[in-house]
């Protein structure tokens, strides 16, 4: 029977994903082809990515043979609304080696790629030239400015890449079936009709745009440059003697940190690396070690809490950011909306009250990764303000007023708590062996994110020193038991689902040798 069509479209919750492959189904089915596809919808935050995978048949019995899931080497269109999560799914491996790829090249940043100290992110610079070499036709551009120059908004992107896709005959339907698809639909019809327009006309604003300067402020270099005591800055001028790479890590950990808190904040930083630092040097091993400290360390105590919430979204280089994304004149009156969902450790976090902590669940040797059953159990609360509001403002502004108290609220209290286990083990590791003191010190960036993502990834975190400990304890050889390390740490960061992943992988090397 004739082959189907395959596409595969990979999006981030909150992009309009889902939509846009709704109308792709409407727009097949219009063309007279019998469609059939599956969705994995995602969170409407950064760590959600979604995929959409749709095959279109020529006849209606072959939909028979519908597969769930892609096939790797088998994709023929590969549609992306965002950067990275286009670049996953070329790494998977799923797209045809005659393939067709159409995209944005947009990035919504992880949490982690808004921090300098965690290495930079991927940009369309580095992705584009790879694209091109992996398909045979290749379509992308940044949406979200194309919706800046056609004056709309951002949420109009997944609009004017479907007027593109239409527009560029990539699939074997009339244009006019696309446009219907959007109107049978019957989400935002006349916004979503006005981008779709301007997205088939692609060919006539697609130089302009690629011409466009870059307007994003880099929000790094808005941060003031820290005045350090000269005993600090002695003491980081030792560390860094010998080692220029260490020296830049501190000087960006110094003006993050003491952005985020201040120079006492820095100091206490500043006195861990240095312990390690001791140890480290002794080795001879190029203080790689240290290194990896250092930086995962500065990420870890500006961890997210009320008051840095309220500190980012009230910051002056924030607005004019989205004024120069949004093509707003000096004149223009906006609004700015954000919404939060707090849960109740998170709104109690700042209290400066002792708080003491449940013991780990243990189960199979292993601590418990919290389920999600506990963690809708959560009191939470759904938060609107107009942060571009003189109330809403201020009401953020307030929460800065706790700023001061950060180092003795339960939130430092337990975070602090996290960071001091993690460097003792790295300390114990490095009187060891290196290569696990390297990998235990890697392993620190496991605890990311907020909320409920924070008290998995810490949960998964404690699992993993759980692990190389009874690794150890059944005698087994310490290259064995990194290899076994880095591979728990390489499925814990896949993914969201990772520390599950993971947990279930050192649960199943644990029972294969008997314990």
């Amino acid at each position: 029977m004739q082959a189907p069509i395959t596409v595969l479209v990979a999006a981030v919750g909150g992009q309009g994903g889902q939509l846009f492959s709704q109308w792709l189904f409407d727009a097949a089915r219009l063309a007279g082809f019998f469609p059939v596809g599956v969705g994995l919808p995602g969170l409407s935050q950064r760590e959600g990515a979604t995929a959409y995978y749709l095959e279109f048949f020529a006849e209606p019995e072959a939909t028979a043979l519908f597969s769930p899931f892609p096939e790797k080497g088998q994709v023929q269109v590969l549609i992306g609304l965002e950067l990275l999560e286009l670049m996953r799914t070329v790494r998977e491996g799923y797209l045809a080696p005659d393939g067709i790829i159409l995209g944005s090249t947009h990035r919504v940043l992880t949490a982690e790629e808004k921090l300098l100290l965690k290495g930079g992110f991927l940009s369309a610079e580095q992705a584009v030239p790879v694209l091109h070499q992996v398909s045979r036709q290749c379509l992308v551009y940044d949406a979200v400015q194309a919706a800046a120059l056609a004056g709309l908004s951002e949420r109009a992107a997944n609009a004017i890449l479907f007027g593109t896709l239409a527009a560029s005959g990539i699939l074997p339907f009339p244009k006019e079936a696309f446009r219907r698809a959007i109107e049978h639909y019957g989400v935002a019809v006349a916004f979503n009709l006005r981008a779709f327009d301007f997205g088939t006309r692609y060919r006539e604003w697609l130089l302009q745009l690629q011409m466009a300067k870059e307007t994003t402020v880099n929000e790094w270099e808005a941060l003031p440059e820290p005045s350090l005591p000269k005993p600090l800055v002695a003491t980081m001028e030792a560390l860094s003697a010998d080692d220029e790479e260490l020296g830049f890590i501190l000087r960006h950990a110094a003006r993050w940190l003491c952005h985020y808190q201040d120079a006492r904040y820095f100091a206490r930083y500043l006195d861990q690396v240095r312990l390690v630092y001791e140890q480290d040097r002794l080795l001879g091993k190029g203080l790689l070690v240290t290194k990896e400290v250092a930086r995962i360390l500065a990420v870890r105590m500006a961890y997210e809490d009320a008051a840095f919430v309220a500190q980012m979204k009230t910051a002056r280089h924030r607005f004019v950011r989205l004024r120069q994304e949004h093509g707003l004149e000096e004149q223009t009156v906006y609004r700015v909306v954000d919404f939060f969902s707090p849960d109740w450790d998170e709104l109690t976090g700042l209290l400066p009250f002792p708080k003491r902590e449940a013991q780990e669940e243990v189960e199979e040797g292993l601590p418990s990764l919290p389920s999600q059953a506990e963690e809708l159990r959560r009191p939470a609360f759904r938060l609107r303000v107009e942060t571009s509001s003189l109330v809403g403002h201020l009401l953020l502004r307030g929460l800065l007023l706790f700023k001061p108290l950060r180092p003795y609220s339960r939130r430092f209290q337990k975070e602090w708590a996290a960071i001091r286990e993690w460097l003792a083990a790295v300390r114990e590791a490095l009187r060891e062996d290196y290569d696990l003191a390297f990998l235990i010190a890697r392993s620190g960036e496991l605890v990311r994110g907020y909320g409920r993502t924070r008290r998995k990834t810490l949960a998964g975190w404690r699992a993993f020193l759980t692990f190389l400990r009874r690794l150890k304890q059944q005698g087994l050889p310490t290259r064995t038991v990194v290899a076994l390390g880095e591979e728990f740490l390489a499925k814990a960061l896949s993914g969201p689902q990772g520390p599950e992943c993971a947990w279930q992988f050192a649960r199943e090397q644990l029972a294969r040798r008997g314990e």
